[in-house]
């Protein structure tokens, strides 16, 4: 899986990421499914329907980020500077 990630173009990568975002948010901000999830009165876990869709849609959201840090962390993209920020001397 490493090795795919690490030969994959910068164009494949951000396009895959592009979609994965637009996901989450087309969730937050098209109106037929917002107007679904914001008018649900049902209970799931004693938190209203629309808490969970705003929560699910948010933790899907964190996922996403955290999954693209992680591939440009494989792919050696991620800036040197922040190792050093966080008190790892440079080689």
């Amino acid at each position: 899986m490493k090795k795919a990630i690490q030969t994959m173009s910068p164009t494949v990568k951000n396009t895959i990421f592009v979609i994965l975002y637009c996901i989450p948010l087309a969730f937050a901000i098209f109106p037929p499914l917002y107007l679904w999830g914001s008018g649900q009165a049902a209970l799931f876990l004693g938190a209203p329907l629309s808490i969970w869709y705003w929560l699910f849609d948010f933790l899907f959201l964190v996922a996403i980020m955290f999954f693209f840090y992680w591939v440009e962390s494989v792919r050696g993209e991620v800036d040197p500077e922040e190792d050093f920020a966080a008190g790892k001397e440079r080689n």
